[in-house]
């Protein structure tokens, strides 16, 4: 049985996909799993054990060429198509190939194209979206297991790129370090700059002897600027790496603390203990896109009781990333640092 799974949107969104992938391996060891990303995530994808092929595309979804990308999916001969994110054009490159089981959600005008529909709306919140995605696979007859978390496996050539990369950044790999990743990328409400200042001076303050690294995108090149020009010792890595170097990178830190945003589930799914700051929003909190990891800590903005805003999950005042004491943080790193003293695996 050849399985494709497609998901064309935010490195975040791919990574928790990935354990759709063993529990298709553990269903079916025979099974083959290839995976339908954009161009910019598929260095992630080849440091995952359970992905035999990929295929990758220039954007979301197909710029025209339907006919040909069909072409393509015939030549695999692919027996099952999984659209853990739905795109128009890519579900109807499927239904061209004549791939035999097409799944993904009920609710959308082009549902029709698809064999096996889940009658569920993501945007209720009401489960992970990683579990969301295990959903999808039960319209195929696979049993999922409980235990199952996004994986991501560093080898030695990576290990040694990004060894290279943290020295040119001014850290020293074989040393202790902690990664600050301050922006998100527009993907939910952001912990601000200063805070991340606050936060790093306070655990500098704390332990001389230990680093602290600040990543980001080419376009958050002055958010990260910006936390680290108050302390020398507080480095920025300003080189853009392949995702699976920036994971081997991620990979070397002792925790990891971040904005609800792709970065954070690299690192968790790299074993690295991480903090990470969300709104309570519904459709951006915790419960629906929290780390999946043994090692992670969450602080979100004091909801108000009395608010039937807050209730709701709906509430601008509240909801406020400012509310999030960097004393908080610096608790919670703490912790987190205690417990990279054993797996997190």
């Amino acid at each position: 049985m050849h399985y494709c799974i497609f998901r064309t949107d935010r490195i975040g969104d791919v990574v928790l996909t990935l354990p759709m992938a063993e529990a298709i391996k553990r269903h079916d060891p025979s099974a083959r799993v290839t995976f339908c990303v954009q161009e910019y995530t598929r260095p992630l994808l080849s440091l995952s054990p359970h992905i035999d092929d990929i295929i990758a595309i220039g954007g979301r979804d197909l710029d025209g060429g339907v006919r040909r990308f069909a072409s393509v999916l015939s030549e695999r001969k692919i027996d099952c198509a999984v659209f853990a994110y739905p795109r128009p054009r890519l579900i109807l490159a499927a239904a061209r190939a004549r791939i035999p089981m097409r799944i993904g959600t009920g609710y959308r005008w082009y549902s029709p194209l698809l064999t096996h529909r889940r009658a569920e709306h993501r945007r209720s919140g009401d489960r992970h979206e990683m579990e969301y995605n295990l959903g999808l696979l039960e319209e195929a007859g696979v049993t999922v297991p409980p235990d199952l978390r996004p994986v991501l496996e560093i080898d030695s050539p990576r290990r040694t790129a990004a060894r290279t990369a943290l020295g040119q950044a001014g850290i020293d790999p074989s040393s202790a370090f902690i990664v600050l990743h301050p922006g998100s990328g527009g993907s939910a409400k952001d912990w601000p700059a200063e805070r991340f200042t606050e936060l790093a001076a306070s655990l500098l303050a704390e332990d001389d002897a230990l680093q602290i690294l600040v990543t980001g995108s080419r376009a958050e090149h002055s958010l990260m600027q910006s936390v680290a020009e108050r302390d020398a010792r507080i480095r920025v890595l300003r080189e853009q790496l392949p995702l699976d170097v920036l994971a081997a990178v991620l990979a070397e830190a002792r925790v990891f603390v971040s904005n609800s945003t792709g970065p954070l589930h690299i690192a968790a799914a790299c074993g690295v203990p991480v903090l990470g700051f969300y709104p309570f929003g519904i459709a951006v909190n915790a419960r629906r896109w929290g780390p999946r990891t043994a090692c992670a800590a969450v602080l979100t903005p004091p909801a108000d009781p009395e608010c039937g805003d807050c209730r709701s999950g709906d509430c601008a005042l509240h909801d406020d990333m400012r509310r999030i004491p960097a004393a908080a943080a610096a608790a919670e790193v703490r912790i987190l640092l205690a417990d990279r003293l054993s797996p997190c695996l």
